[in-house]
């Protein structure tokens, strides 16, 4: 498909079915690092006539890597039992982290890693960028 052009203040081209163009990520980057919280920046936009999701800026937000700075992030929350459009959702053990990790260290694509742990691509996408921002956290404290 072709890309489609937002309206708007910092209009760019974007792919089919994203919401926020190049331009917007990297504003909502900004803010966030600034320490600005997903409800404000979602308002920003929506001031601005375009609605997007609290969860929509946050996968785009751990997508480019942009983080809350250092004093404003609490610890990790402890993975907790929820559903999802009817679906319970399966957080992943340490041992499936090890092995994604390992397969992706081997090259492997995310579909094959997918395969591998009975997981869908998107899930495995995420769990890399998860783990990448855990990490990036890490080597901050040291």
């Amino acid at each position: 498909m072709g890309a489609t052009t937002v309206a708007g203040p910092g209009a760019a081209k974007y792919q089919h079915g994203r919401v926020l163009s190049d331009t917007q990520i990297d504003e909502a980057a900004a803010l966030r690092e600034k320490g600005w919280s997903l409800a404000r920046i979602a308002q920003r936009f929506e001031a601005r006539g375009l609605k997007v999701s609290q969860s929509a800026i946050a996968w785009q937000l751990l997508r480019v890597g942009a983080d809350l700075p250092a004093h404003r992030r609490g610890p990790i929350p402890a993975p907790r039992h929820c559903m999802r459009s009817g679906y319970p959702v399966r957080h992943f053990t340490p041992e499936e982290d090890a092995q994604l990790l390992a397969l992706e260290a081997e090259g492997r694509r995310n579909g094959e890693i997918a395969k591998a742990l009975g997981r869908r691509e998107n899930s495995i996408r995420g769990r890399l960028m998860t783990l990448a921002r855990r990490q990036a956290r890490a080597e901050d404290v040291a």
